[in-house]
């Protein structure tokens, strides 16, 4: 029968007795155990080396839900539709509107920030949000720290408008009238409490050293429909509130608020026209995520949104809703949300107007 069996795999590797022999047979019972544990744990750590890729390379596989914290119908939502069907396309998934309205947008910075960061739940958020960030003082989220700036979408101005009947033809004249009636107040009307709109009005009123009476609304329809009535005697919001009625004859533009002229309205003045030099605080749009969303599926919504925004049609239907498109790198969203946190904050406290 010839001599037993190697017991080691070296000699058993060139032993022709070995043939049809399973070779973990031939180890001792201590070396078998070594070796399947050995091997699991080999194919354990390839498994999970591969999955970021594989995790990488799946990104998106299923519906991305993009939210935003105003109500259906409004510019914003607009806005986000015109993005959910862009990136659908470029992306190859279906992008999903969700609205969560309410305080001032921070009910849908709190959702977002509890979100997965698996870039399946990202937001569109406004320059209202910043504003919002220094106003409300008791948020379950940090507004800028739990959020991951992906790209910012558009820039739009802000415009100061009243009935055309007033006496008043630009923001310098208003100013000049309201410095001659320091015991009457102008009145004027923005979206809420704490919005932008209102935050704006109060810089403006601290630079140029005279008193409004602020005069809150749900939203800037209410605001177009007291000052057409001649219940209050201007009012600060995005455009697309109130084109229609300059358009008409019936609302007089008096500034807007971007560093230039907007390009949908090349003869309304700006802010700093009026005698505020380099005054500018525009509106804008940005997307964003939770903050622990991964870098690889940023830089890929961020080209996915830089390839949209070149597209001309994309443009011009932005351009008709108020607003300019214009793209950037994740950090400059996130450094630009800090700068209007800090900036309306100084606002708040120089006003005194109390926290809620």
């Amino acid at each position: 029968m010839g001599s037993p069996l190697p017991r080691s795999w070296i000699a058993c590797a060139g032993d022709k007795r070995c043939r049809g022999t399973r070779f973990a047979t031939l180890l001792p019972p201590d070396m078998r155990t070594a070796m399947t544990l050995n091997r699991r744990t080999v194919l354990a750590g390839l498994a999970a080396a591969l999955l970021p890729i594989r995790a990488q390379a799946a990104w998106p596989d299923k519906t991305i839900t993009l939210l935003h914290g105003f109500a259906p119908g409004g510019g914003t939502d607009a806005t986000s539709r015109v993005l959910a069907e862009g990136l659908a396309k470029i992306l190859g998934q279906t992008v999903v509107v969700e609205t969560k309205p309410g305080a001032g947008t921070t009910l849908a910075g709190a959702q977002l920030a509890r979100a997965a960061p698996d870039g399946y739940t990202i937001s569109l958020i406004t320059a209202t949000y910043g504003a919002s960030s220094a106003f409300y003082k008791s948020l379950s989220y940090k507004p800028v720290d739990d959020l991951k700036g992906i790209c910012q979408v558009s820039e739009a101005p802000y415009m100061f408008s009243c009935n055309a009947e007033a006496p008043f033809k630009n923001l310098a004249e208003l100013i000049a009238a309201a410095k001659k009636q320091p015991d009457k107040p102008f009145t004027y009307g923005t979206p809420g409490v704490g919005s932008g709109p209102h935050l704006i009005v109060e810089q403006v009123a601290q630079l140029a050293g005279v008193k409004f009476l602020h005069i809150p609304f749900r939203g800037g329809a209410q605001a177009v429909v007291e000052v057409l009535a001649g219940r209050v005697d201007f009012m600060v919001d995005p455009p697309i509130s109130m084109i229609e009625q300059i358009k008409a004859g019936k609302f007089r533009a008096l500034a807007v608020t971007t560093a230039q002229r907007f390009a949908s309205f090349p003869d309304i003045p700006t802010v700093a026209e009026a005698g505020f030099a380099n005054y500018a605080a525009p509106g804008w749009y940005a997307l964003v995520g939770p903050a622990a969303l991964t870098d690889d599926i940023v830089a890929r919504l961020n080209d996915a949104t830089t390839t949209l925004l070149k597209d001309e049609g994309v443009r011009e239907r932005l351009l008709a809703l108020g607003s300019q498109a214009k793209a950037s790198q994740p950090k400059e969203v996130i450094d630009l949300l800090a700068s209007d946190v800090k900036r309306w904050s100084d606002v708040l406290d120089k006003a005194k107007i109390e926290r809620i």
